[in-house]
This record gives structure tokens, sequence and C-alpha cells, in this order.
């Protein structure tokens, strides 16, 4: 969605706004910018195209965020770029892509967030709880491809990066520009 303005000279600027989409929908979301940048979430083999989708996934505030801690060490919305063995089939090297962020404490089941019952009464509900929670895009490389990546950058707020942190962040993500990865994953998960 866009919105068209004047200045004071009578000049037209287009500024955009993103709309929020809930933390559930998250790897959803970032899936749909994978395809929009004519790549396939499962496959994504070329490092360029997942950064670009990344990219923009970071620039979507996420709705319903924990907000009931007014304390600045808080990591309200973070991005996390890593390099190395992460456990995934045949401890092949990945490139992690995070987006970690806290959630109002849920139920998980079978690795998903479950949504508080109706006949739970409010005042039941501990509200000072977090969950952390974290939207993943790994790309999996053959074992001979190394890369010295690892370093984490914390939003103002939701979708409100600084440049100069994507920028870091890109000229990290592009060491591996010249490897293909072999494989993708993109996943909601709980990491505690």
């Amino acid at each position: 969605m866009s919105m068209v303005c004047c200045d004071s000279a009578g000049e037209n600027d287009q500024i955009a706004f993103m709309a929020a989409v809930s933390w559930r929908d998250g790897a959803q979301e970032l899936r749909r910018l994978v395809v929009a940048e004519n790549g396939v979430p499962d496959r994504i083999e070329d490092v360029s195209l997942a950064w670009r989708a990344f990219r923009t996934f970071l620039a979507v505030p996420l709705d319903g965020l924990f907000d009931r801690w007014e304390s600045a060490d808080v990591e309200a919305d973070t991005l996390i770029v890593d390099f190395g063995v992460f456990g995934n089939e045949g401890d092949l090297p990945g490139l992690l892509l995070v987006r970690r962020f806290n959630v109002p404490s849920v139920g998980w089941h079978d690795g998903r967030p479950g949504e508080p019952s109706d006949d739970e009464d409010e005042d039941d509900l501990d509200l000072d709880l977090a969950d952390t929670v974290q939207i993943e895009l790994e790309l999996t490389f053959a074992r001979d491809t190394t890369a010295e990546v690892d370093d984490f950058w914390t939003a103002a707020r939701s979708g409100e990066f600084a440049a100069e942190d994507l920028a870091e962040a890109e000229e990290l993500v592009m060491a591996l520009s010249g490897a293909k990865p072999l494989r993708s994953r993109i996943d909601l998960i709980n990491p505690n």
C-alpha cells in the first residue's frame, strides 16, 4: 500500500507503508517474498536472492510482539547472521539468517505455537512471561564452503532496522555470494 502526498512546493512524493503481519504468519510472509524474487522457498539457489527477500522481510513490522517490559535490554526485533554447522542432515555448513523476537508466552505443540484457549481466564494468565521466537532462512552449502560470518543487530522498533546495520549484514552475507546453496529451509521456531 502506498500514499501520495505533496510537500510545500507541491511536488509529489511516494511514501510506502508496510502493513504489519502477525508474527505467526512471518514464515509464510518470508516464503511469499522469496517467490516474489522468483525463487523457490525450499530450493533457493542464489545467496543474493535469499538476502533480497530476507532484507525485504526485515522491513515488515511484526504484530503481536511482547511489549510489556520497559527495559532497554529487551531485544524486540533482532537480525542474526551466522555461518556454521547447525546439526542439519550430513552436518553440512549453512548460512542462517534469523529474525528473533519476543512474544507473549504461548503453548507449543509439535513445534508450532498454540492459541490461548477461550476457556482460560485472562486473570489466570501470567502476562509477564515471554517466549523467544525466530523466523529462520537457512541455506545449506557443500562441505568445503567456508566463511567468517557471525553478528547481530537490533531494530529500534519492529521492522525499523537501521540502514547502516542492514548494509553491514549484507556485506557479511554477500561473502558467500559465489557459493551455490544445495538446499534451503524457512521456518518459525521456538529456540528455547
